[in-house]
């Protein structure tokens, strides 16, 4: 067997994940798919989702295909290349993910929702749903921290670096640990430069338990702890170290397991480890299922992704996507079928892994961009850079209107579709909703992504008969608040100093109110 050179095993990882992820989708309990019984297949699907964002319409997905585990990775990709990860994570990536997100998980777009009031979830309204978040939603999408560390091995520092991502989704040691967990044996096979034996990386993994499963330190959570003990329904380091302990026994089980080869059942395993459960979308149950997958299927790579992709009841496209982490970091991309290739924005996956390596990953991130720009000078400025509408399409929300969907693709080749409401009979009235939304106002200044500097921007108010009907509908716009009021906020929304949470204890009415009002404003570019 030929081992993978490291670019070859970071390129595996990153398709492979994506390929989970459109096999699994489908599959997922949470997926809406209108199929009563999806059927296993080697190759992607189309398939119709029912969708309730942002009005009911039936939406059609494309082959291959990816959901917000795919759509996550490319995003913490873009973070670590901009070089100020956390903060364009939280403040720029999360609150524009909002409006193209794919099937994403609640603690997901409950912090999105947060940081784009200008709050860390920790300290918002979500705060106690936060520190019991322990889902997935982190495990998922740390893979390009392990591809960024490859030519600078530091576990301990990757293991920083993965607990200060998870922490600024979810709040519960389940999603830490998975996380790190997941990270540890992405790490461990990526510096594997011979052949992998059989239950080898099990026992590698409970052997660096003391790597992935340590107690973070003060310097990495800070004030954060603090506020975790007085908002947790559980004492935060007694579940940490009792969630490490049910992890180390699940690996036993597992290494235990595979010693049974030919014999052993699959659906057996993944039921004891909780996939098929209550708990069968927490961290570090998708991360234990993902090394036992890995484990069993190491030399069948399109086995180990299709068996987690169609257990029926399993968290399908988040087990299956880290199971291709796992999968493709060991073989590479030799493996990979022609037909799996088609996998949504496949050559994109290539050249953010490309980018991740790269020595100076932000001088060779302008290289791509500038060379996209020269081929097309129509692109759109949002928060996390430069896109271009590519096509659109209207779907019926039964007699109310369309939901307009419209089809982006960023400078660097990622796809995007974002959906905005149109009242049949609006005729040629203004929209009260922008073509490309933008994402909440930065907890810090920072530098805007502009295309040059000679744009301007302006901000118009645009309300019709639906928006009014809109804004009626909440009863606090009845008798809670004047007209005075509205205008009043609607001029500070205009002039764009104060955040809408800051606007909203200056006139002493709720932040939701605000949000609303704050749909109607447009940003314009001249």
């Amino acid at each position: 067997m030929v081992i993978p050179v490291q670019i070859e095993k970071c390129k595996g990882a990153m398709v492979a994940s994506a390929i989970g992820d459109a096999l699994g989708w489908p599959n997922e309990p949470r997926s809406k798919n209108r199929a009563k019984k999806p059927k296993v297949t080697d190759e992607f699907v189309a398939w119709i989702r029912s969708s309730n964002n942002p009005r009911w319409h039936d939406e059609r997905i494309l082959p291959g295909e990816y959901s917000d585990d795919t759509q996550m990775i490319l995003s913490v990709a873009r973070s670590i290349i901009t070089g100020d990860r956390e903060v364009f994570f939280a403040e720029k990536e999360l609150p524009f993910w909002l409006n193209y997100e794919r099937g994403g998980g609640g603690a997901l777009l409950k912090a999105a929702k947060s940081y784009k009031k200008g709050l860390s979830p920790w300290q918002s309204e979500y705060a106690r749903d936060y520190f019991n978040a322990g889902g997935n939603g982190a495990a998922m999408r740390i893979l390009p921290h392990v591809i960024a560390s490859a030519k600078t091995p530091d576990t301990a520092r990757l293991m920083m670096d993965v607990i200060k991502n998870t922490r600024i989704t979810h709040g519960h040691p389940r999603a830490f640990l998975g996380a790190t967990c997941y990270a540890y044996a992405l790490d461990y096979l990526l510096r594997k430069d011979t052949v992998l034996e059989y239950g080898e990386l099990i026992t590698a993994v409970m052997k660096g338990q003391e790597a992935w499963g340590m107690l973070p330190g003060s310097d990495i959570l800070g004030e954060w702890i603090d506020i975790a003990q007085k908002h947790c329904e559980f004492d935060f380091w007694v579940e940490w170290e009792s969630t490490r302990t049910r992890m180390v026994r699940q690996l036993e089980f597992i290494e235990e397991s595979l010693k049974k080869g030919l014999i052993l059942d699959d659906t057996k395993v993944l039921t004891d480890l909780e996939c098929f459960g209550k708990a069968n979308g927490a961290g570090d149950v998708a991360a234990l299922a993902a090394i036992y997958l890995a484990s069993r299927y190491a030399n069948n790579p399109s086995l180990g992704i299709k068996i987690p992709a169609f257990s029926f009841g399993a968290d399908t496209d988040t087990i299956a996507s880290i199971t291709g982490g796992l999968l493709g970091m060991l073989s590479g991309t030799s493996w990979i079928p022609e037909e799996w290739k088609m996998v949504q924005d496949y050559d994109c996956l290539l050249q953010m892994t490309e980018l991740l390596l790269a020595d100076n990953k932000k001088e060779a991130t302008k290289k791509e961009v500038a060379g996209a720009k020269a081929q097309n000078n129509r692109w759109n400025i949002t928060p996390i850079g430069k896109m271009r509408l590519v096509d659109e399409k209207n779907v019926p929300n039964g007699k109310n209107g369309v939901v307009l969907i419209k089809k982006w693709q960023t400078t660097l080749g990622q796809t995007l579709y974002t959906k905005t409401f149109q009242p049949k009979d609006t005729g040629n009235q203004p929209l009260p909703y922008v073509e490309l939304p933008q994402a909440g106002r930065q907890l810090q200044p920072e530098k805007q992504l502009q295309p040059n500097a000679s744009l301007k921007e302006q901000r118009k108010f645009v309300l019709n008969p639906e928006g009014i009907a809109d804004l009626l509908d909440n009863p606090k716009f009845k008798t809670n608040i004047t007209v005075g009021k509205v205008l009043k906020i609607i001029g500070s929304l205009m002039e764009g100093k104060e955040t809408s949470v800051d606007i909203a204890r200056q006139f002493h009415v709720e932040p939701s109110v605000v949000e609303q009002i704050e749909k109607y404003i447009q940003n314009e570019y001249y």
